[in-house]
């Protein structure tokens, strides 16, 4: 059957111009963003339909209408970031500077030295969802049909996908790594083959210890010689050292609200901190993202302060393993008809290392640390404790009453890991549900599939 071909830069354009315009102009008057956001949650929180398809997926990835006014008034400078991101992202043609795509997997601050456009090709397994939640699983079904393995994880299915399918613009250098998995490292040479871009992989060490973090040291280094060469720019240092310098403060009140997220009730929103992983993405090192995750983290203070909940209800607390469902972000229906809060995910807790700024050297040394501390990387690059050990911290900080694993298709090593999992889960006597979900593909399982099971379990566990 012939596949439908989307138009070059349909689902960038379409969610720049279109949807986050719209959004940033609304929050221009948080109060009546609020109550608008609030009063057409029934019409789109709890399924998609033919009518509200093409703004659902984006609506419930920015809350769903579950975030209180402080917030709302607190994503206009993040948003504007996310703004800035897609401009560079949407036309091929009004791109002046080297584009250089760079893997979700490694953080970015050293690009912000050079005069480069930054595209992180597998943000479009999430904006490609803002044009229905469906559009990933066709974009995936044509790079299946150009001989891209099915087995292979569906974010890097994407990454090959925005390049057959020009939805991203063309590489002029690519930098990847060999984490956090064997779908991205066999993923990103063939796109460097096919787009004949000049290539750099970080070659992520195994082990946690200091050898590990100064061979990678050793990386960073050769990255930053790679990039000096091909695009014959110097680094300018004294950029990077105010991205450091910025991403140092972000971290502070990310971390600041992880701890805070431990709270009973909790005083965090999920949301947050996801969307605080996303503008990270778009632009590590931005003060515009700064700007609203300070705010995030002084609302949450306050709200820790006078022991006050994030939502009216929390019926149930959730610790959700690996990455949330990216199609149709699951969160803000299962706080609204379950009071199922979750208290922390596998991408939106950070724990990040601080980057001392005094010299190169010391930022060299210390984003070697950063790099493996990111969401996934610090966690599937390693022997089985690297996972273990956060899992059960989590399950004794977090006073959980459960917990949900996706089971994301592409995750082998998680599925590899599943026995030792069950029994530790087993041995904290906290009540488990294992998905067969994909996060980002709904040929998998669905979302009426999966609330159907999420529903399930809090039935016969007791929960509701």
């Amino acid at each position: 059957m012939m596949q439908h071909i989307p138009p070059p830069f349909l689902y960038i354009n379409w969610f720049q111009k279109v949807i986050l315009r719209a959004y940033y102009f609304l929050l221009k008057f948080p109060r009546l963003a609020t109550v608008v956001l609030w009063l057409i949650r029934p019409l789109l929180i709890y399924r998609e339909t033919r009518f509200n398809k093409h703004v659902r997926s984006a609506y419930l990835i920015v809350g769903g209408g579950m975030l209180k006014l402080e917030d709302n008034r607190a994503m206009r400078p993040g948003v504007k970031q996310v703004l800035n991101y897609l401009k560079g992202s949407s036309s091929s043609p009004d791109i002046q500077k080297p584009v250089v795509w760079n893997g979700w997997c490694v953080s970015h601050e050293l690009l912000r030295g050079f005069d480069v456009t930054v595209v992180v090709p597998e943000v479009l397994s999430v904006v490609g969802s803002f044009f229905g939640q469906h559009e990933i699983a066709r974009m995936l079904e044509i790079a299946e049909a150009q001989g891209v393995p099915k087995e292979s994880c569906s974010a890097s299915k994407v990454a090959m996908a925005s390049f057959l399918l020009h939805q991203v613009p063309q590489p002029n250098l690519i930098v990847a790594s060999s984490h956090p998995c064997d779908s991205g490292v066999s993923a990103y040479p063939t796109i460097q083959y096919l787009s004949n871009a000049p290539m750099y992989v970080l070659d992520t060490p195994y082990w946690d210890e200091d050898n590990a973090y100064k061979y990678y040291e050793k990386n960073i280094w050769g990255l930053i010689h790679f990039l000096e060469t091909q695009l014959q720019q110097k680094i300018d240092w004294d950029k990077v050292k105010a991205a450091c310098e910025q991403e140092n403060e972000t971290n502070m009140y990310l971390q600041e609200m992880t701890e805070m997220a431990r709270a009973k009730p909790c005083p965090v929103s999920i949301e947050t901190l996801l969307l605080a992983w996303m503008f990270k993405i778009t632009g590590i090192g931005s003060p515009l993202i700064t700007q609203t995750i300070k705010e995030f983290c002084e609302n949450a203070r306050k709200r820790l302060k006078k022991s006050k909940g994030y939502y009216p209800k929390e019926n149930i607390r959730v610790l959700w393993w690996d990455v949330p469902i990216a199609f149709a972000n699951l969160f803000p229906w299962l706080e609204k008809k379950f009071g199922a809060v979750t208290v922390a995910d596998f991408i939106g807790r950070v724990y990040t290392p601080y980057v001392d700024t005094t010299s190169e050297e010391t930022m060299v040394r210390d984003l070697s640390r950063v790099h493996l501390h990111v969401a996934m990387g610090r966690n599937t690059r390693g022997p089985s404790e690297l996972v273990t050990q956060e899992m059960e911290r989590l399950m004794e900080q977090y006073s959980p009453d459960c917990m949900v694993f996706t089971g994301h298709n592409g995750c082998k090593h998680g599925s590899a890991l599943s026995r030792i999992k069950k029994h530790i889960i087993k041995s904290h006597n906290i009540p488990a549900l294992f998905l067969s979900s994909d996060i980002f593909d709904t040929r998998t399982m669905n979302e009426p599939a999966i609330q159907r099971e999420l529903t399930d379990f809090f039935y016969m566990h007791g929960f509701i």
